[in-house]
């Protein structure tokens, strides 16, 4: 999974999953080259938020019942297919024909969107960068293209209370803790675009194997489109007692060894009972009431440190901190943010130089430990990104002196939870077996489409909100119990609400790019406000519950 982006190339095709929506005037584009400019560069800060630690990459989420969303009976229905040549098309109806086309009627405009055509359109779906629209559509020619603008969706009072809390979800994924099926695992967080599309390792860390099948259920919780390009289950043999702990470069290593640390002094306090093992009782702290990027430091005690290789797992998960930030930062943008999306992908832009300052700011969870001069310097940085399912990564240390040692983690105030902190002996890196899914379900009845869509990697399966599917594995038969980790890739696209118009203010968008400190200063006290609210909030608007 990408961590850190020191530059974005936009080759690829992005989607605009902004609060886009057309008005009576579609074909009027007013934004100037200065304006243009600037919003470029801060949809690149957003983007980079996420690579440096935004996990839950939401806009607005609603709750509407189970059946499909459909547009508002007061919207005209459209789709829009922004060009990569550079023109735009606007159908009024329209269909997707078996040869990839989309053919219906409408209206061309060309690059200085200028009307050149009115009546029947066709265009090749391979020449579109990105597709608009205020309808739903389960083709998966052009549904995972399709960003979902104007669609009017009941909203639940969980989200009215607090909008920039509701529910968001990349894939979720499930498995058994031996007693019942709990989530374990969200899939490419980070994957908010094509462009980004990435591979992502997880550690099922309550979920061990002995005998087949294994069962994995892939949910869509959110008002999202999920693009699933593979899901395979790595399976590695236990010796023992002994874990399997992943690192965030992806190595796999066997730990006979390990050790809970003999003291943890917080800013509170004690914080070591709540990082004795994974049991969901968390130590976080909340934000700075005057900056959100002010940083707070825990330092760990370990006793009787053996000789070997070691490394620090942590068990983690972020707070919606960066939720928060995120979902600010586009609804800034506003409706200037479809068309720049398009520009974006047809012209492309490097970002060779620290734009995301803003997702540096917050950062990850740092590891310092003391070198020989007694100067704490950083050895490591965990920045595994997502609020939903908390996930566990070893770091590997440099060579410490066997004893008593101490080791510092400084972290953003209010932006990790942590569940779980360990030393680990790595006594040998392990290779995982890679299985595939034998069979897919899809509301109790085999898949075989799904299940093919899964299998080439030259196709997806496109999932929309509340689709939930069953992944059955079979391990291989042999005698022992396996450690599972899930590795999930593909990437997912947002649904906008036109509710974050309001809070359009390119001033502020300026802001947030050129001076990251003062906007953090400035939004602390409305963060503040809302704070201890997120979380119910959050997990209470999930548009569907398993």
């Amino acid at each position: 999974m990408t961590k850190h982006m020191q530059s974005f190339d936009f080759s690829m095709t992005i989607p605009c999953y902004s609060s886009c929506t057309l008005s009576s005037k579609e074909g009027n584009y007013d934004v100037h080259t200065e304006e243009r400019k600037m919003i470029r560069v801060l949809l690149l800060i957003v983007l980079a938020l996420i690579a440096g630690g935004c996990t839950q990459q939401r806009l607005m989420q609603s709750i509407t019942p189970s059946e499909r969303i459909t547009p508002a009976a007061r919207d005209s229905k459209y789709l829009k297919a922004h060009m990569r040549d550079g023109q735009v098309y606007i159908f009024s109806r329209w269909a997707v024909s078996e040869n990839g086309l989309v053919e219906g009627s409408g209206r061309q405009l060309n690059l200085e969107r200028a009307e050149v055509h009115r009546g029947e359109l066709s265009v090749p779906i391979d020449s579109v960068v990105i597709f608009e629209s205020n309808q739903v559509t389960s083709n998966p020619a052009i549904a995972g293209l399709t960003l979902i603008t104007g669609a009017s969706l009941a909203t639940t009072m969980f989200c009215l209370i607090n909008p920039k809390a509701c529910f968001g979800s990349c894939p979720t994924f499930y498995a058994s803790d031996g007693n019942e099926m709990v989530i374990q695992s969200e899939g490419f967080s980070s994957s908010v675009l094509p462009a980004l599309e990435a591979r992502d390792i997880d550690a099922l860390y309550h979920a061990r194997a002995m005998e087949s099948p294994v069962h994995i259920k892939m949910t869509n919780e959110a008002l999202e489109t999920h693009v699933v390009r593979s899901v395979h289950l790595l399976a590695v043999p236990q010796e023992g007692d002994d874990r399997i702990f992943a690192t965030i470069d992806g190595e796999f290593w066997r730990a006979g060894q390990t050790m809970a640390p003999f003291a943890c002094l917080a800013p509170e306090g004690d914080c070591r009972s709540s990082l004795l093992m994974m049991d969901g009782k968390e130590r976080f702290s909340v934000t700075d009431g005057r900056n959100l990027a002010a940083k707070e430091v825990l330092e760990l005690t370990f006793e009787d440190i053996p000789a070997g290789r070691l490394g620090l797992v942590i068990g983690s998960r972020q707070t919606l901190l960066t939720t928060f930030l995120f979902y600010q930062g586009l609804a800034y943008l506003g409706q200037k943010m479809g068309s720049t999306f398009a520009d974006l992908e047809r012209n492309g832009i490097q970002m060779d130089h620290p734009l995301g300052s803003v997702g540096e700011l917050l950062g990850g969870i740092e590891v310092h430990i003391q070198d020989d001069q007694g100067e704490w310097r950083v050895v490591g940085v965990d920045d595994e990104t997502g609020p939903i399912a908390t996930d566990v990564k070893i770091m590997p240390l440099p060579p410490m002196t066997p004893g008593r040692q101490k080791l510092r983690l400084r972290m953003t105030k209010g932006h990790v939870r942590l569940d779980y902190v360990a030393l680990a002996v790595m006594d040998e890196q392990v290779q995982p077996i890679r299985l595939q899914p034998m069979r897919v379900e899809k509301a109790g009845a085999t898949d075989e489409e799904s299940l093919h869509s899964l299998m080439d990697p030259a196709q997806a399966l496109v999932t929309l909100p509340g689709d939930s599917y069953t992944l059955t594995y079979e391990l291989p038969q042999t005698r022992g119990s396996y450690e599972l980790f899930l590795e999930s890739q593909g990437y997912y696209l947002e649904w906008m609400r036109d509710v974050w118009l309001a809070d359009e203010n390119l001033r502020l968008a300026r802001e947030l790019f050129r001076k990251p400190e003062k906007a953090l200063r400035r939004l602390a006290p409305e963060y503040k406000k809302i704070e201890a609210s997120m979380e119910e909030v959050f997990w209470s608007s999930r548009y569907a519950r398993p």
